[in-house]
């Protein structure tokens, strides 16, 4: 039986200037109880430590009510996205846990890549992964950023699920009182924090809490990913023929007799997940039907670079993504469109020429790049850095297949 007195609630009833009983009928019980509960006989019910810590606007720990074991319970962000198919990146993550659980007190990951290249997948299915959880046994935290993040919303939830009493969060009034707030929550936990979809360097930043946290960032942008993580900054690239081929048949299983048709379509979008997973659930409705001739039609419109770029999917709210505005369907054009915004119009008009080149594993030379997109080299600089332009050896780029199909249909 437990005999610690609980003096912190007993002082904030008296600082209140209740009595035993008028705390009792504020929140449903007896005075009885409540005595019981300061003098340390009995626990309350979880309900009842709710009410408490409601009426008081102080958190379990600051009354005196947490149970042992409870704050050594893992804490797991339920805006962690479902598990997603995770297909030929064992060797990633394998790289990805070493990293992350290699000891210290800054350990920071940075993954950078196309667009629908699955670095999010990625970064999912190591939040899910028993093995990341075991080692990162307080628990994983997730953000989800995007172009216009709402960083409050986000340390609000996380201040929630570390237990800051809702007194404390009425006196937080910026991002940095958050900061600071959710930090001293965290206190020596050894969390893994996920902050996906970076746009914005100093958006990562006000969300890397926990000074004994490992940090794992996803971006498009090659640029923040050094910024922020140094030589912990690596590039995730598309799938090889074999590995497009193989989910594509995955997908859709009833192309047997279509092997050319599949390995042209893996070849059109590079090896891009994103492509490959939106064409290959469009192939499985349309074999669906039970009618050859769906299938036929459809390996015909994919044939064509625009139809493949508008082919989209809905998501709901759970499964949106972060770099779109809620009410938009996924597409390969809309997530290209949304980068493609943050350039001036020079800079589209470069990649719209640059598109007449033939695309990657093909290079073209710095010289061939500026006489045909009539630009500067602080164009092409430009387009490296949103990652939209690849540079395959000094002096030398490339254009993944998506890119330029987007920018010959879209920016032409």
């Amino acid at each position: 039986m437990e005999t610690k007195t609980r003096y912190r609630l007993q002082h904030e009833r008296e600082a209140h200037g209740w009595t035993q009983q008028e705390v009792a009928d504020l929140i449903g019980t007896t005075g009885l109880n409540v005595s019981r509960w300061e003098r340390g006989i009995t626990v309350p019910r979880p309900y009842f430590r709710a009410q408490l810590c409601k009426l008081f606007g102080k958190s379990p720990q600051e009354l005196d009510l947490a149970v042992p074991g409870e704050a050594d319970k893992p804490i797991y962000d339920p805006a962690i996205p479902p598990n997603l198919l995770l297909l030929a990146r064992d060797q990633e993550l394998a790289w990805l846990k070493e990293q992350l659980s290699a000891g210290g007190r800054h350990d920071v990951v940075a993954l950078h890549g196309l667009p629908g290249v699955g670095k999010t997948a990625l970064a999912v299915g190591l939040a899910h992964d028993q093995e990341v959880r075991a080692h990162f046994c307080d628990g994983i935290l997730w953000a989800a950023l995007g172009p216009e993040p709402s960083i409050p919303t986000i340390l609000t939830r996380w201040g929630d699920l570390l237990g800051i009493s809702p007194e404390r969060m009425s006196h937080l009034r910026s991002d940095e009182d958050w900061f600071f707030a959710v930090a001293d929550s965290l206190g020596q936990r050894r969390m893994l924090v996920v902050i996906d979809n970076v746009w914005s360097a100093n958006d990562a930043l006000s969300c890397a809490v926990g000074s004994n946290c490992a940090h794992l960032i996803t971006t498009r942008f090659p640029g923040i990913a050094t910024d922020i993580a140094g030589e912990g900054a690596t590039v995730i690239r598309e799938l090889n023929e074999h590995e497009g081929v193989t989910l594509l048949r995955m997908l859709a299983p009833h192309m047997d007799h279509e092997e050319q048709k599949v390995l042209d379509l893996v070849n059109a979008v590079g090896g891009l997940p994103l492509a490959l997973t939106l064409m290959g659930k469009y192939l499985y409705t349309q074999a669906a039907t039970g009618q050859p001739r769906r299938v036929k039609d459809a390996l015909e419109r994919l044939s064509r670079a625009e139809e493949r770029l508008q082919l989209h999917e809905s998501r709901g709210p759970l499964d949106h993504h972060s770099s779109l505005p809620t009410e938009r369907d996924l597409s390969l054009q809309s997530v290209f469109a949304v980068t493609c915004q943050q350039l001036d119009n020079e800079a589209r008009a470069a990649l719209s020429a640059l598109s007449v080149f033939p695309p990657k594993p093909n290079s073209f030379s710095e010289e061939a790049a500026l006489g045909v997109a009539g630009c500067t080299v602080n164009t092409l600089d430009a387009l490296l850095d949103t990652g939209l332009l690849e540079s395959s050896s000094p002096g030398r780029y490339m254009l993944h297949p998506v890119v330029a199909d987007y920018a010959r249909v879209f920016l032409a």
